[in-house]
Formats: C-alpha cells, structure tokens, sequence
C-alpha cells in the first residue's frame, strides 16, 4: 500500500512556520528602519523592536516547525 502525502493539517503547520520565518525576517530587516522614518520614535528603541520583534517571530516558526513535525519511528 502506497503511503498518502502530508495531511492537510501538516501542510498548514509547515505554511505558517515558514510565514512566520519570512515574516520575522522581513521584520528583522526592515522594520526598524520603518519605525524610524515612518513613526519617527527614537533609533534605539527602534532597532531594539526591530531586532527582538524579528527574532521572536522567527523563533516562533522554527517552533512551530519543530512541533509540528511527525515523530520518528525507530525500527
């Protein structure tokens, strides 16, 4: 018997993990230059927003990608 692809609940896991990766990277990039242009806040608070707000959202992803993996059978 042929064994069927990725459920659809494991294919939505792995679009938001790497939506969020990308997302948290966008923001890691280039968030902090918006706040500071666009919003005008201080450039050290700014880049701190930037820089954690990216990580965390990127962290998230990896989790997200970490759990929602099948476990291993070991034979």
């Amino acid at each position: 018997m042929e064994n069927p692809g990725p459920s659809i609940g494991q294919t939505i896991i792995r679009v938001c993990s790497r939506c969020l990766l990308w997302v948290g990277a966008a923001i890691f990039l280039i968030g902090a230059k918006f706040l500071y242009e666009v919003k005008h806040m201080s450039f050290a608070v700014s880049e701190t927003i930037g820089i954690l707000g990216g990580i965390l959202l990127m962290l998230v992803g990896a989790g997200i990608a970490i759990a929602g993996k099948p476990p291993r059978v070991n034979d």
